[in-house]
C-alpha cells in the first residue's frame, strides 16, 4: 500500500478518534453541570403565608416551613429577622413571628437550610403589615387668613425666621420665592430652568433644597440670597420634604418615605407608612412637627400625621371646611402646602393657586 495513503488513514483515523474523545468530555462536561444545577435545586418550601399576605402589627405570624423531598440530608433551618434570629431542628420546623416591633409596610424572613455546616439554599419571605392603632380624627379649623398668590402653583412650603418660603411647580413656571407672609408681597424670586417641574422645598442649616418632580435631581441654594450652591441627584422622584433637624425626610408619591444624609443626598433609612387598613400612598408635601411628619394626600382633601420610626399613621385631619369657594374637587388646584413657625406653635396650609394662605388649628373629632 502507498505510504501516502497509510499516512492519511492513520491521519483521519486519529481525528476521529480525537472528535470522539473531545464530544465524550464535553458531554461528560454537559452531564456534570447539569448534576450540580440539579443539586442545587431548592429544599426549602413555604406552605404559609404567601409572599406579600397583609397581617396586623402585633400578629404573631405561624410561618408553616416544609422541606422537600429531595437527596439533601438538612440538618438545620435558621430563620433571620432585620433584629432576631433563630435556629429550628428538622425534627420541628414551626416558626411563630412575633411582630409587634416591626415597622409597618414589607419586612423580611429569610429561612436557610444547612446540610454538615454548609449552606445548600436560602428562602425569602416578605410580608406586608398594616398599623396597629387607628388614628385620631381631627377637623382642621382656620385661625387667621393671608392673601395667596393665585398664579403660584404651591409644591413645597416652610416658614423660617418670619419669612415664609414657597416652591412652585409646572415646566416654564417653577420657581423659589420668598414671601411676606401677611401680605403675600414676594420679596425674592428664582426662576427654575424651563426644562424642570419644582416640587417640595425644606430649608436645613443656612440652605434651601428644592426637589424637582421627574427629573432626578434637586438644587441646593444659599437661603439668603439663592445662590445655587450643589446640584444633588436621587434615584426616584421628588415630591415632598422636610427635615428633622438631623436628616432629610423625602417623599415620592408612594407610601414609602426616604430618610437622605443632608449633604451628599445619601439614603440613610426608609419606612413604609400605614394606617390601620393597608397603605398610605401618593403622600406628597411634608412638614416635621414635634416629633411626627404631616402630609398632604394627592388630591385627596385630608392630611395625615405619621411616626417616621414606625410608619404608623397617628392622626387624620380633615381639611374639607377651609377648601376656598370654586375649589372643591379641583383636580389641579388642590391642597398642598405645610408649613409649621416653631418658635410661635403655628401650622400654615394653602393649595395650588388658591387665593388664601392659612393659619389654621387641628381640633380633635
Amino acid at each position: 500500500m502507498n505510504r501516502i495513503l497509510i499516512y492519511s488513514i492513520i491521519t483521519i483515523s486519529l481525528l476521529v478518534t480525537n472528535a470522539c474523545k473531545n464530544e465524550k468530555e464535553q458531554q461528560k462536561k454537559k452531564e456534570t453541570k447539569t448534576s450540580e444545577v440539579t443539586k442545587r435545586v431548592s429544599v426549602i418550601e413555604i406552605k404559609s403565608p404567601r409572599a406579600g399576605e397583609l397581617f396586623t402589627l402585633g400578629d404573631i405570624v405561624k410561618v408553616d416551613i416544609d422541606l422537600k423531598d429531595i437527596e439533601q440530608n438538612v440538618d438545620s433551618i435558621t430563620v433571620q429577622t432585620e433584629n432576631t434570629q433563630a435556629t429550628l431542628s428538622t425534627e420541628n420546623l414551626d416558626y411563630s413571628w412575633k411582630t409587634q416591633n416591626l415597622k409597618t409596610g414589607n419586612n423580611t424572613l429569610q429561612i436557610t437550610a444547612y446540610a454538615q455546616a454548609r449552606k445548600i439554599d436560602s428562602y425569602t419571605l416578605k410580608l406586608r403589615f398594616k398599623s396597629d392603632i387607628k388614628p385620631e380624627l381631627y377637623e382642621c379649623r382656620i385661625v387667621n387668613t393671608y392673601p395667596h398668590d393665585t398664579k403660584a402653583y404651591t409644591q413645597g412650603l416652610f416658614y423660617d425666621h418670619g419669612v415664609l418660603y414657597e416652591g412652585t411647580g409646572q415646566k416654564g413656571e417653577s420657581s423659589l420665592r420668598k414671601v411676606v407672609l401677611e401680605t403675600g408681597e414676594l420679596i425674592q424670586s428664582l426662576s427654575l430652568p424651563a426644562k424642570y417641574f419644582g416640587e417640595g422645598i425644606t430649608a436645613f442649616g443656612d440652605k434651601i433644597i428644592q426637589l424637582t418632580w421627574t427629573s432626578q435631581t434637586g438644587f441646593v441654594y444659599d437661603k439668603e440670597n439663592f445662590t445655587l450652591i450643589n446640584t444633588l441627584q436621587y434615584p426616584t422622584q421628588g415630591w415632598g420634604i422636610t427635615t428633622d433637624g438631623k436628616k432629610l425626610i423625602m417623599s415620592d408619591g408612594s407610601q414609602t418615605i426616604y430618610f437622605l444624609e443632608p449633604e451628599y443626598f445619601t439614603e440613610i433609612g426608609r419606612v413604609e407608612v400605614y394606617d390601620h387598613e393597608g397603605p398610605v400612598r401618593s403622600l406628597n408635601e411634608l412638614e416635621y412637627i414635634d416629633g411626627l411628619v404631616y402630609a398632604n394626600i394627592f388630591l385627596q382633601e385630608e392630611m395625615i400625621a405619621f411616626d417616621p420610626k414606625t410608619g404608623k399613621v397617628v392622626k387624620k385631619i380633615d381639611c374639607r371646611k377651609i377648601i376656598p369657594e370654586g375649589y372643591r374637587n379641583e383636580r389641579d388646584n388642590v391642597l398642598n402646602g405645610i408649613a409649621y413657625d416653631k418658635k410661635n406653635n403655628r401650622i400654615f396650609i394653602t393649595g395650588k393657586r388658591w387665593p388664601h394662605l392659612y393659619e389654621v388649628r387641628f381640633d380633635k373629632i
